[in-house]
């Protein structure tokens, strides 16, 4: 039986309710704002490219003409806009080829490409194999592509690209790709790992803190795609991208293994882009997921391992109010650095039932981002940072070092180990918090005095309330002060 130690005031804190803030005060500081959302032309005269550098948004396409190996147009096959002898087997269709063997070498030349109204091509039983460096995201060059308003499914097809820009399948401008029980690898162009402290390093590189050349698929533009029972993997930078939404991009992921062998994201929500996960495995080189701007990310039932974060999100190039999500429901989550890293950005973070394990011993942290094209914050009312941890037991700190916003966590039949700082914190009846270090919070509503512990040695102050001083029930120091 644990022997209850009495603060210094007489009083047994395991017994006390402590009162927080008033809620009503808590919400007021927490108002989510209207979203507002800066178009490309926007986003290019309050941040015009530097001299060399490329704009946002998809490269300008080459001047040498693209040419796929089958190419659809309106629900027909255009052979004279075909490279044929591209293609060494299969019996290509109007709306379907089976046994379909790509191998084509150049820069310009791509794999089938699907495109316009009445277009819905499905691809079975098929090779396809690219070599060759290319200058755009998607469309021609890609191994299999959907663009302007066509649909295109793949079923039982192995796609591999080398070169730089390459992607293995592409979903664009209003268009719908559907991949089952297929491999999808790409390897880029080769390159060298340097550390991420490297002068050299620049751009998105430094600040996203990974390498390479390549994403292995992509979806922009007001397009959808998803993925059943396949296998997508990237040498470096990214596996499952998203790029330029337009006003929606949605991906899905459903029993799918998601690899990044050197370094790169297994999966990105890029602004407005919408991605979905189902009992997925992540086994990447760098993080599982990037969230910027209005995107938003849910995995259920996935399993993470992860080179450095689990996800990384940020904001640049955009507008104050907007809000990016995490949902994560089920699953098992391990990654070396904090598991969650939010530079300059408005975020809902909500684990649910989550086995979550980080060698960093950070959970969560928010920091200034130091990219020049962060959104600036300085002075204006932001939303802030609001975390959820439910169902759940976890060790590992909560940071929040971004003084441009607040953050906050709100414990629902959660038990936590660690240290909190710089947070707002609510808690429901059937939650504890273990200060593992010294903490300094603000609390929310009632909390129990039992519900919370430190070691001795280890001091939370506490905005409150109230004020008083006690002692907890293995030794620390609870330091409560009107707010």
């Amino acid at each position: 039986m644990l022997i209850m130690l009495f603060a210094s005031c007489g009083t047994d804190i395991s017994k006390k309710a402590i009162s927080g803030i008033a809620m009503e005060k808590f919400q007021q500081s927490f108002e989510r704002l209207p979203t507002q959302v800066l178009t490309i032309e926007e986003i290019m005269k309050k941040w015009p490219p530097k001299s060399g550098s490329p704009a946002p948004g998809p490269v300008a396409r080459k001047r040498e003409k693209s040419i796929p190996g089958v190419f659809i147009d309106k629900g027909k096959y255009i052979a004279s806009a075909s490279k044929r002898d591209a293609v060494k087997a299969g019996k290509i269709g109007d709306t379907e080829v089976s046994g379909l063997k790509i191998t084509a070498e150049g820069g310009n030349l791509g794999g089938v490409y699907v495109r316009g109204e009445g277009s819905d091509y499905t691809i079975s039983d098929a090779t396809i194999e690219l070599v060759g460096d290319v200058s755009d995201m998607g469309g021609v060059t890609a191994g299999a592509a959907a663009d302007d308003h066509g649909s295109l499914t793949l079923k039982n097809v192995n796609i591999t690209v080398s070169g730089k820009s390459r992607n293995t399948v592409s979903s664009t401008n209003n268009s719908t790709v559907k991949v089952y029980n297929s491999t999808l690898i790409d390897h880029g162009a080769p390159f060298e790992l340097v550390p991420l402290d490297d002068p050299s390093l620049s751009g998105a590189s430094k600040y996203l803190e990974i390498q390479g050349n390549s994403r292995t698929t992509i979806t922009m533009q007001n397009s959808k795609s998803f993925f059943y029972d396949s296998t997508i993997i990237g040498d470096g930078w990214g596996a499952l991208s998203t790029d330029a939404g337009g006003e929606f991009v949605y991906m899905e992921a459903n029993n799918c293994k998601v690899k990044t062998i050197k370094s790169g994201y297994g999966a990105y929500a890029d602004l407005l882009c919408h991605d979905t996960f189902n009992n997925c495995d992540f086994d990447v080189a760098s993080m599982a997921i990037v969230i910027a701007g209005v995107g938003d990310a849910t995995f259920s039932d996935t399993k993470a391992k992860c080179g450095t974060y689990f996800a990384l999100m940020h904001c640049v190039t955009g507008s104050p109010t907007e809000v990016g999500t995490l949902n994560v429901t089920g699953g098992e989550i391990s990654c070396k650095k904090p598991a969650v890293l939010i530079r300059s950005h408005n975020a809902d973070i909500n684990f649910d039932g989550v086995k979550l394990t980080t060698e960093s011993g950070i959970l969560i942290k928010s920091m200034v981002n130091p990219d020049p094209n962060a959104t600036p914050t300085e002075g204006k009312k932001v939303y802030g940072v609001h975390a959820t941890l439910k169902d759940m037991e976890v060790a590992g700190d909560i940071i929040h070092e971004d003084r441009a916003r607040i953050m906050s966590v709100d414990l629902k039949s959660a038990t936590l180990k660690g240290a909190i700082q710089n947070v707002f914190v609510t808690m429901d009846t059937s939650s504890k918090w273990f200060a593992s270090a010294d903490s300094s919070v603000t609390f929310v509503g009632s909390i129990n005095g039992a519900q919370i512990d430190a070691p001795k040695g280890v001091t939370i102050t506490a905005a409150a309330g109230e004020s008083g001083t006690y002692t907890l029930q293995s030794g620390g120091t609870l330091i409560l002060k009107v707010s």
